[in-house]
């Protein structure tokens, strides 16, 4: 598998379980960490307005562990594992769109 430097997650409704996608989904992510030494991984969850604003940003943080939990579970230290805050996703489009999480190496 080619190394990749950005992945995105789909979480189910109200659940911050990995998807059962999760670890092909961040192959790639995982490779481009393991392969350079000085990268860290950025990562991002995302929510929508719908409902209450604190739960949504809870649960999109919780996500963002999940994913940081995996990272380190597969070797990549703490410290090259960065959060961010939780996004809300605007506009209509694609609903699981605000459950997903992205991971950019930078």
């Amino acid at each position: 598998m080619a190394a990749t430097d950005r992945a995105k997650l789909y979480f189910d409704l109200g659940s911050a379980q990995l998807p059962a996608t999760a670890a092909g989904d961040l192959g790639g992510v995982l490779s481009a960490l393991q392969a350079k030494a000085d990268s860290k991984a950025r990562i991002s969850g995302f929510h929508d307005e719908s409902g209450s604003a604190a739960t949504n940003a809870e649960l999109a943080k919780q996500r963002a562990q999940a994913v940081q939990h995996w990272l380190q579970e597969q070797g990549i230290a703490a410290e090259r594992i960065e959060l961010d805050k939780p996004t809300v996703t605007e506009g209509g489009g694609d609903a699981r769109e605000a459950r997903r999480v992205e991971v950019s190496i930078e």
